[in-house]
């Protein structure tokens, strides 16, 4: 695997199209978890470790993720960025003298819309990542016109642990949505028809026994891109997730290489190349 990796290397600079490296810190008991338990604001056991860390353990955690990520010559990484404000000061910090790029999607620190909180999260960021759009009243609608008129990104987190209501995601107009993985097929083809770029994360989402539909979206001609997710579950290693793609899901190389490559350059380039 690691004779792969460092001839993948040598050819490309892969980017890793979604991260949550804030948990790197985290060491998770050896237990089974369901997403809800995990990951699921405001009370997953992540947002409970989050609130307890320091800010020094926090970026430490960071910069120890983004090694990973140097080591196996990432270009970009795109990264939801929880602990509102603060969060996405953390990750400028731990990117300081680095060349690895990072597009950062704040959220709010808390589950509730609040404009100047949302003002101040896209000053300093490229757009808002969150995590359901049913973790969210309807006041999800206001933050994703917030960002729209920001000319920013707005991106989701889309039926990973449950089918969720697609034709409500649709109206959001996410520039990117991420999983899929409970999606039906007629799900799929909406947004196939709305060309919405999709990422998958095949290896954090068998941690929950979750499968994405990747050849259905590959067939309907979804433009997919690759992720790790979060860093405390699976280390930020783009091009394990790439062979792990390719090993279970039948993915052609040059099909997978594309979701690392040029899928993600042609989706992210106007905030990799100058877009603040």
């Amino acid at each position: 695997m690691e004779e792969k990796e460092e001839r993948y290397s040598k050819y490309f600079s892969p980017i890793n199209s979604h991260t949550h490296i804030g948990d790197a810190f985290i060491k998770l008991p050896k237990r089974r978890y369901s997403i809800e338990e995990l990951v699921a604001p405001p009370n997953g056991y992540k947002h409970g470790m989050l609130e307890k860390a320091s800010r020094e353990e926090i970026i430490e955690g960071m910069k120890k993720a983004i090694e990973i990520m140097e080591k196996v010559n990432t270009k970009a990484f795109v990264d939801f960025r929880e602990g509102g404000i603060e969060g996405i000061k953390m990750l400028h910090e731990a990117l300081k003298d680095k060349k690895l790029k990072a597009i950062i999607l704040g959220r709010p620190k808390e589950m509730k819309y609040d404009e100047n909180e949302i003002k101040r999260i896209l000053s300093i960021s490229h757009g808002i990542g969150l995590s359901s759009i049913y973790d969210w009243d309807k006041s999800i609608e206001k933050i994703a016109e917030d960002v729209h008129s920001s000319n920013k990104i707005f991106a989701i987190h889309v039926s990973e642990a449950r089918r969720e209501n697609i034709d409500e995601v649709i109206k959001l107009k996410p520039y990117f949505i991420v999983h899929m993985c409970k999606a039906s097929p007629k799900d799929i083809e909406k947004i196939a028809e709305e060309n919405i770029p999709v990422v998958v994360c095949p290896r954090a989402n068998a941690f929950f026994g979750l499968k994405p539909k990747v050849e259905l979206m590959l067939k309907h001609g979804i433009k997919l891109m690759l992720g790790t997710d979060n860093a405390m579950i699976v280390k930020p290693d783009i091009l394990k997730e790439m062979d792990f793609l390719i090993k279970n899901f039948g993915v052609k190389q040059e099909d997978a290489i594309k979701m690392v490559t040029s899928n993600p350059e042609n989706v992210f380039k106007e905030f990799l190349y100058g877009k603040a």
